[in-house]
């Protein structure tokens, strides 16, 4: 019997060696690289963001502030209760974890425990001399020019959620991060052989140049700012677009009431995130009667001498559609030119009728909306670098028959479809700048080795109307400018368009109503030198509490930023 109990200890022994070498074996590896492969992320540093300013000079908007990284090594750590209580002193509330956590796993290598310290605390972190806890540089995103342009410039948070460029670049800003592995002997110590040794470089964001310009954006808000703070409580909020009618570059982008991205934590009301030029679609109304009218013309349907019977309304199929208030003296015979100045909508309601030869048929309306959608770029995302909505323009094939004569009657003046800013902007810069639609960009290039490389120019996409048809309409919107009183506003010497709308919106009910309006005004400016084509487009949106007017609330904040341009750009006048 006794001789079989040392037999009996050598096949534990045995099965035990088999288990450890064999069958166990992957585990134990892994559990021995752990403890001699020490692992740590390096960061790559985010892009940084830059405004125009002028011509050719650049500006921060968004830079890196250097921080630090503070993170314990638990394998390293020769005495946890001194780490934890004078790192806790130290770190105090920045702590992003906790102790349990970080001794939850004595292999671990790297366990981050606070981020983005400033070089004070990670000074302090250096004096202790605390065995175990290192400090790695990184860094945070500051706003040099404050609430400036905040909806464009937006943030990332901490789940790499994000609004703005800074969310739809995110890409092309966070760069890719590297990775470096080191094989350390039995006390921890770095050694320089080993196959298991890597470092893998991070390559930095890239540093965008915007096409904003600092000094437009500045008297944008400015100008938003005042609109919304002196009317009493009356207007909501404010938006406007500028941009180059020649290029598609935006020079400026700006929303009222706005906040500070480097605390957007704080904020309270999400709405405030929100680009309205961008993200919220909405019926722009009477701002886009230019476009029926260019599509009739274009077709060769109307001419400015044409005339037609203004009653004051008109039928549609089963409904009676209605001037707006203010017009009743426009009763009688006028000419496509005279609804124009006066933002008859029976006068664009009529337009469409030309375009059908007297009805608002099927044709008709396919051929208004193959030129809202397709050549003025309505409707549909316009390919600007940041997020966009789609908006909505219901096509006269839809199945369930939305795309009606009533619909499009509507349409001809704006309402009964859903469009953003920047699609009005520039499909409306199109029809003043000759016919040429340019994709709208806010991207003006890179900032490589400290200098400004400029993006590839990009080329018209498209023609959305004829160099004829888009003089007429310029003429036409001149004579608006000037039948409304708004010439009475502009500098001298200066060929200025525009165009206001007033929209009802919908009450609880479903059902429009003028108790609460949405205005706006969108116009162009240039030179009266012949063959000059307008240098800027201006589109201001502005939401009311009640009744609201685009000639009252909107068209002021496009006087003066209008004057500003003209000014800022060193147009010459010609008088």
């Amino acid at each position: 019997m006794l001789s079989i109990i040392p037999v009996i200890i050598l096949a534990v022994a045995f099965l035990r060696l088999i288990k450890i070498q064999i069958v166990d074996h992957d585990s134990y590896i892994t559990e021995a690289t752990k403890l001699r492969v020490k692992s740590r992320i390096l960061y790559a540093k985010r892009g940084q963001i830059y405004f125009m300013s002028g011509t050719s000079d650049i500006v921060p908007a968004v830079l890196n502030e250097r921080t630090w990284l503070i993170f314990v090594d638990p394998s390293y750590v020769a005495d946890k209760n001194k780490v934890q209580v004078e790192l806790g002193k130290i770190l105090g509330d920045q702590m992003i974890t906790t102790w349990d956590k970080v001794w939850a796993d004595m292999s671990v290598g790297y366990v981050p425990v606070a981020k983005h310290v400033d070089y004070e605390t990670v000074t302090k972190v250096k004096a202790a001399n605390l065995q175990g806890v290192g400090q790695q540089e990184t860094s945070k995103r500051i706003y040099p020019q404050g609430t400036m342009a905040a909806q464009v410039l937006g943030f990332v948070n901490g789940e790499g959620v994000g609004s703005g460029i800074e969310g739809s670049q995110n890409e092309r800003l966070s760069g890719k991060d590297g990775l470096l592995k080191t094989v350390t002997d039995v006390n921890s110590i770095p050694l320089s052989i080993g196959d298991e040794n890597i470092e893998v470089k991070a390559q930095d964001g890239e540093d965008i140049v915007l096409t904003i310009d600092e000094n437009v954006q500045r008297k944008a808000e400015t100008v938003l700012k005042d609109s919304v703070d002196n009317s009493n409580g009356v207007v909501r909020n404010a938006s406007v677009v500028i941009l180059n009618p020649n290029n598609g570059q935006v020079y400026a982008m700006a929303n009222y009431p706005t906040y500070n991205p480097e605390e957007y934590y704080k904020v309270t009301d999400a709405s405030v995130f929100t680009n309205r030029v961008t993200e919220l679609s909405y019926e722009p109304a009477s701002v886009c009667k230019p476009f029926t009218y260019a599509a009739a013309i274009n077709e060769g349907k109307i001419d400015l001498n044409s005339t037609y019977y203004n009653a004051g309304y008109t039928k549609v199929d089963d409904r009676i559609i209605k001037n707006a208030r203010g017009t009743e003296n426009q009763v009688g015979t006028r000419n496509f030119w005279q609804a124009l100045d006066y933002s008859l909508n029976t006068g664009s309601i009529e337009v469409l009728r030309k375009i059908g030869d007297g009805k608002i048929s099927k044709a008709a309306r396919t051929t208004l909306y193959n030129y809202l959608y397709n050549s003025f770029g309505l409707g549909h995302k316009t390919g600007i670098e940041l997020y966009e909505e789609n908006g909505t323009i219901i096509s006269p094939d839809d199945k369930s028959g939305e795309g009606n004569a009533v619909r499009y009657a509507n349409m001809t003046f704006g309402q009964g479809m859903n469009l953003t800013m920047i699609q009005v902007a520039a499909g409306f810069a199109s029809l003043v700048n000759g016919g040429a639609y340019y994709q709208p960009t806010i991207i003006a290039g890179s900032m490589q080795n400290g200098k400004f490389v400029p993006a590839e120019q990009k080329l018209a996409t498209h023609v959305s109307i004829t160099k004829e048809t888009s003089a007429t309409m310029r003429q036409m919107l001149q004579s608006v400018r000037k039948a409304n009183n708004g010439a009475n506003y502009d500098l001298k010497g200066y060929n200025i368009g525009a165009k206001t709308g007033t929209a009802e919106t919908y009450d609880e009910n479903g059902r429009y109503t003028s108790d609460r309006t949405m205005v706006g005004t969108i116009g162009y400016g240039g030179s009266k030198k012949d063959g000059e084509l307008p240098q800027y487009v201006i589109l201001v949106r502005v939401d009311g509490n009640a009744q609201l007017w685009g000639a009252s609330n909107a068209m002021p904040i496009f006087n003066q930023l209008s004057n500003f341009m003209l000014e800022y750009l060193r147009i010459e006048p010609v008088i």
